[in-house]
């Protein structure tokens, strides 16, 4: 496996595959560019993409998956990174799914249409990603971030929020890289069109990573 290590973290509690207990919230970094420090937006949408995203200015050398090197990314608004090419499916399947490379922090049903009640509707319920090169970062490390801040579920709520956020880090080689898991704020889990009332019920999210080789997968208890 060519990854290196996966950190979920949710306030003191950090894990290396395998489960942890949260004590907190885990804080959101900022330190991603843009005006809220998690780069750019990919817009208010349900089941959208981000276009393909080069990499590279992070991963200069690609950054290899389960012995596949991609030099390009998607986020994806329902809570996962993919490598070939855009993925709208809301409700997730069980991991492995065959052909998908795919890291999922968070896989589930989000919404991001709705603004009414939003405190700051200009920052909130919106999904953002960032690629930023090791000589833009204290440690030197190239990262590849997306954060989901403050997502509604569909069919266009936001009485209840997620807050959480998947960071891959260069280690150093293409084959030499983290994921980091950040949950800040946990409050549903399921979408109308998954069987969920509420943002409960039906299907919940998933969270884990998956090679897309119908072999090599995690999928977090």
């Amino acid at each position: 496996m060519s990854l290196h290590r996966l950190l979920l973290l949710s306030g003191s509690a950090v894990a290396m595959l395998m489960p942890s207990v949260a004590a907190a919230q885990a804080e959101l970094r900022r330190d991603f560019g843009g005006t809220t420090g998690f780069g750019t937006s990919i817009g208010r949408n349900d089941d959208g993409s981000s276009p393909a995203i080069d990499i590279t200015p992070a991963f200069p050398n690609g950054l290899c998956f389960f012995g596949q090197t991609y030099t390009n990314g998607y986020v994806n608004n329902n809570g996962n990174f993919t490598f070939n090419g855009q993925v709208g499916t809301f409700t997730p399947n069980p991991f492995p799914v065959s052909g998908q490379p795919m890291i999922a922090p968070w896989w589930l049903d989000v919404d991001t249409r709705s603004i009414d009640l939003l405190q700051d509707s200009t920052t909130q319920n919106l999904v953002y990603w960032s690629v930023v090169p090791g000589s833009q970062m204290p440690d030197g490390r190239g990262r590849f971030a997306a954060t989901w801040y403050d997502v509604g579920y569909f069919n266009i709520h936001n009485d209840l929020l997620n807050s959480f956020q998947a960071i891959l880090i260069d280690q150093g080689g293409s084959e030499n890289w983290d994921i980091e898991y950040r949950y800040n704020r946990c409050e549903w889990l399921t979408g109308d069109a998954s069987g969920g009332s509420g943002g409960f019920g039906g299907t919940p999210g998933q969270m884990g990573f998956d090679a897309g080789n119908s072999a090599d997968f995690y999928s977090h208890p």
